[in-house]
């Protein structure tokens, strides 16, 4: 009986090294599993002693028996480990020959068999497709020669980009598939099958925001205020993904790749910086736009009332910096209050770098910071506002002892200084005042779907931060309004809709200035914000508030 309860005892100790060994990550450790897991069994199947009666020839045979039985098996578990739980490991490894180093091909030849999932719009237009070859090769279709910020492209030598990139593991099938459909592509050699995404992009939209801005570099991006869905972005100058899609149909391959590297080099090589998406990674100085983020933090903080009287002076001179407005006698010329609502309308940078003092460095950097800000001097942050596409963190300033001078504390204020601020944020910004003081994580891809039809990914809107309350926010949306009605947003006006806005003329320290716009609209209820930069644009009321009309205009229309 005791023999019996030791060779079970034995057997599961063998069975359990099994399944800790299956996890070895060397062969080195794996072997001495295997060694471990020998003795065992033979511990357990090791025949005992015979009777005095049978000969020993039976009992030989059977020790014999049980040790090749024990040797076939440990042979099936280390066929097992290698093939199964080391089998993409082992796909994946590099031989360093004595002629180089040769990668197993077979990882490549499986991708550009891999059916990849196909990328659609919002409303069901298709921006990503794929065509078979005759020899069963996958070749990648873009149908918009405009989205290569956005969409990428997909070329495994050069790695992929945009959507393309971050989205490639379900593009590819490769997360959250169905195991037993993957088993199945495997045994049977069949192509495997990715999943299509379907974005929050409005192609419609889209070809508004591009074709109003045209041949200007710059940046223009609508969010839904409610979700934080981007329905455009459009960014110039912007590339053509469809030259970077390897062919594996072409007749010379080392051909085609060669045209693949001379573009490859041409996109790298331009000095117009073309592989940069300036809608989500340009940082630019943000002008007067700024002045609704200073302003909202004096509300909040009750240092002012709409009516608070901010003079206005031609003239503001801090610690011997003089900080001028952009034309003279603007108190004189246009205002008859000097409050924070005619500051704001009319833009008064000398009232609002008085205001900046007033709020005080540690105030101003603390809801800075809540508002997403940080110091460019700082890690980037370990979880970005939006993660779909490559984006760089907008920036208060180098450090913080840069508003600890008065004359930073006061250029930030009023929107230049060290600001380093993108397109993407500005939208945010504008979206937080009409989202009554909630800031959402802005998302461009609504859902994944797999082959069969599952959801497998559903975006959900997602607050970010709340850096004002409700009250503060609604100031902010009457402020906003009289800019856009009364101010210098008027021409972002059209028939039926009014438009909250500010503008803004960011120096650059050579050439003219940017221009920059922010609105929301309706102003009465809030759905659409938009940011519109145009590098060197000089005003941001006359050059960039059309433009935000017509993109505005065809989202409410829509």
């Amino acid at each position: 009986m005791i023999r019996y309860i030791l060779r079970l005892l034995s057997l599961g100790a063998g069975l359990y090294l099994a399944w800790q060994g299956a996890r070895a990550t060397t062969e080195q450790s794996w072997r001495l599993y295997l060694g471990g897991i020998a003795l065992l069994l033979l511990l357990a199947l090791w025949p005992a002693r015979p009777p005095k009666q049978e000969g020993g020839l039976g009992h030989n045979v059977r020790k014999l028996g049980a040790f090749f039985f024990v040797l076939a098996l440990l042979l099936a578990l280390h066929l097992l480990w290698l093939q199964v739980w080391q089998g993409p490991a082992i796909r994946r490894r590099v031989a360093d020959l004595p002629d180089g180093a040769v990668e197993d091909v077979r990882p490549m030849i499986a991708e550009r068999r891999t059916r990849r999932g196909r990328i659609y719009d919002r409303d069901g237009e298709l921006l990503a497709d794929i065509e078979i070859t005759p020899e069963d090769w996958v070749r990648r279709v873009y149908a918009q020669d405009n989205l290569g910020h956005i969409v990428g492209f997909y070329n495994p030598l050069y790695g992929n980009a945009g959507l393309e990139a971050s989205f490639n593991d379900y593009l590819a099938g490769q997360l959250d598939g169905d195991p037993w459909e993957e088993f199945l592509e495997d045994l049977l050699h069949h192509p495997h099958r990715g999943n299509d995404l379907y974005l929050t992009l409005d192609m419609d939209l889209q070809r508004a925001a591009e074709e109003a801005l045209g041949e200007e570099y710059g940046a223009i991006v609508l969010l839904d205020t409610r979700t934080g869905a981007i329905l455009a972005l459009a960014a110039n100058p912007r590339f053509d993904p469809r030259p970077m899609v390897f062919d594996p149909g072409a007749e010379d391959w080392e051909v085609e790749q060669a045209r693949v590297e001379r573009y490859w080099q041409q996109l790298n090589g331009s000095t117009d910086a073309l592989l940069v998406n300036r809608a989500t990674a340009g940082l630019y100085p943000p002008g007067s736009t700024f002045k609704t983020l200073t302003a909202a933090i004096a509300l909040e903080a009750g240092l002012v009332r709409p009516d608070t009287h901010i003079s206005c002076p031609n003239e503001l001179v801090v610690t011997g910096h003089t900080i001028v407005n952009f034309m003279d006698d603007l108190a004189e010329t246009l205002m008859e209050r000097e409050d924070l609502l005619e500051d704001y309308q009319y833009s008064c940078n000398t009232a609002f770098a008085q205001l900046g003092l007033i709020i005080g460095p540690d105030l101003y950097s603390e809801y800075a910071q809540r508002f997403g800000l940080t110091y460019a001097n700082l890690p980037p942050p370990q979880s970005p506002d939006f993660v779909e596409l490559p984006t760089a963190a907008s920036t208060i300033a180098q450090s913080r002892a840069f508003l600890d001078r008065e004359t930073g504390l006061a250029d930030t204020a009023f929107g230049q200084g060290q600001l380093s601020i993108t397109p993407l944020y500005l939208a945010m910004l504008s979206a937080t005042m009409a989202n009554d003081g909630t800031m959402m994580r802005p998302y461009l891809v609504e859902r994944v779907v797999s082959p069969e039809g599952e959801t497998l990914h559903q975006a959900q809107p997602i607050p970010l931060r709340v850096p004002i309350g409700v009250r503060t926010a609604r100031t902010m949306q009457r402020l906003m309004t009289v800019s856009g009605v009364e101010g210098f947003g008027w021409r972002a006006q059209f028939e039926g809709t009014t438009v909250a806005s500010k503008t803004g003329t960011a120096e650059t320290g050579e050439g003219l200035p940017h221009a920059v716009f922010i609105a929301y609209a309706p102003a009465e209820t809030p759905r659409y914000a938009i940011s519109v930069l145009v590098e060197h644009g000089d005003s941001g009321a006359q050059t960039c508030a059309p433009l935000a009309k017509i993109v505005l205009q065809a989202a409410v229309e829509e």
